[in-house]
């Protein structure tokens, strides 16, 4: 390219610089006013000094991202991730004025707080007229319930931003707002701080050989990663000595198992086998030499986390999705249809995204089978399938009818229309 052609270039560029930065002071200065009328109406508005208005524009907050704590590995690409899953997050929520009308939450948090803690500043003393004015804010400024319900609202979706990109196999992450101007008025960076953590692998003994595996923790608001431990009490176990709180670690085997098995969001997975082991009361069944403990999602049971005690461990071993051969309910199903782990297998059953393909709750045979073997609680969880990470075709619920005609389970149930029992035991 000439110096001629080159120069036009760079003429062509800075006009387009140009252009876009009247743009976006035009949109500033249009929402300003919006926001203004919403809050007090045309007559408000009409209060307002221009050279006051034209002046928030130099003082803007910029707008609010995401950025990696300094030193920390958590790739560019990862950052880009967070912010548009943040602003994803942010759509169609709004911030309810006093007098009832609506301001969308992303205006609120650069134009709107731009306004309001430059409002905030005006000395009615040195300007009694502007005093009127200054009162339709009150509700809005640093000190107010508003603003305080904004913050905890703030951390909420960025705490939720994080779990939702959280994973045991990869990172895990803690933001820090206290820099930004909704915590830090004035504060002319408008930077959410974000610390990533990998979880630390571990060999531990499993019987006769060693296993990788994490050690139960999550990534604390004050960004330290934060280790948990737990009584062998609550899982069942009988201790000789004291029965004190061990540290817990999962098999990088039963992460694979629950992403295979249960397979939404991992952040999502990841923070309720969390919870699960910090409850004062930690549901479980004994089985044999090791604990079951109950795994729900939104109170509905999915399955169990097999725990065993290896000298002053708890160690997960795996997962078990409820239908699975292993679990109570696995093997009732079993028992009531005469089928095997391979039948499981062939009819994709043995996994949550599979078994919600079915639709089974709208099959009405299928849907007592199920509840009659003690799985009723998959049922309810059809709505998870948005958030399955592979998605799965929907299946046709009869070509499992059709498998299972000559099933035990069906064949009574034309006999009788009495409960099935088992084992002299009603499942009703």
């Amino acid at each position: 390219m000439d110096r001629k052609k080159k120069k036009q270039a760079a003429i062509k560029s800075a006009a387009n610089v140009e252009q876009v930065r009247k743009a976006l002071k035009e949109r500033f200065m249009d929402r300003i006013k919006k926001i203004i009328t919403l809050i007090g109406g045309p007559e408000l508005l009409a209060k307002f000094p221009p050279i006051f208005i034209y002046h928030l524009y130099e003082v803007r907050y910029p707008v609010l991202k995401a950025k990696a704590a300094p030193g920390s590995e958590m790739s560019k690409t990862r950052i880009v991730q967070f912010n548009k899953l943040m602003y994803q997050l942010m759509e169609g929520i709004d911030i309810e004025l006093d007098n009832g009308n609506t301001i969308p939450l992303t205006w609120y948090l650069s134009e709107g707080l731009t306004l309001i803690d430059c409002v905030g500043e005006i000395d009615v003393a040195v300007d009694p007229d502007l005093s009127d004015l200054k009162t339709h804010f009150l509700p809005y400024l640093h000190d107010s319930k508003t603003h305080r319900e904004l913050q905890d609202g703030l951390v909420n979706l960025v705490t939720h931003t994080c779990r939702l990109l959280a994973d045991y196999n990869d990172q895990i992450y803690s933001a820090d707002l206290s820099m930004t101007p909704y915590f830090a008025r004035f504060n002319p960076q408008n930077d959410i701080i974000i610390h990533p953590f990998k979880p630390e692998k571990h060999q531990i003994m499993v019987k006769d050989s060693f296993r990788s595996a994490i050690r139960l923790s999550w990534a604390s608001p004050d960004q330290v990663m934060e280790y948990f431990n737990v009584k062998p009490s609550l899982l069942g176990f009988k201790t000789a000595g004291l029965d004190i709180p061990l540290p817990l670690y999962i098999t990088i085997h039963a992460l694979d198992r629950l992403r295979e098995r249960i397979n939404i969001t991992p952040g999502i997975m990841h923070e309720i086998l969390l919870l699960t082991f910090l409850q004062n009361k930690i549901p479980h069944r004994w089985s044999g030499n090791e604990s079951q403990v109950d795994f729900c999602i939104a109170d509905q049971k999915v399955g169990y986390f097999a725990v065993k005690l290896h000298g002053d461990k708890l160690v997960v071993r795996t997962f078990l999705f409820l239908t699975n051969n292993d679990t109570f309910e696995g093997e009732k199903l079993s028992r009531l249809l005469n089928i095997n782990k391979i039948d499981k297998e062939y009819l994709a059953i043995d996994t949550l995204p599979a078994f919600n393909s079915y639709h089974i709750d709208q099959n009405e045979k299928l849907s007592k089978l199920f509840k009659d073997a003690g799985c009723g609680s998959l049922l309810g969880l059809g709505y998870l399938q948005e958030f399955t990470a592979n998605q799965v075709k929907d299946k046709d619920p009869e070509s499992i009818l059709q498998y299972l005609a000559d099933a035990p389970y069906f064949n009574r149930q034309l006999q009788t229309d009495t409960p099935y029992e088992h084992d002299g035991l009603s499942i009703d």
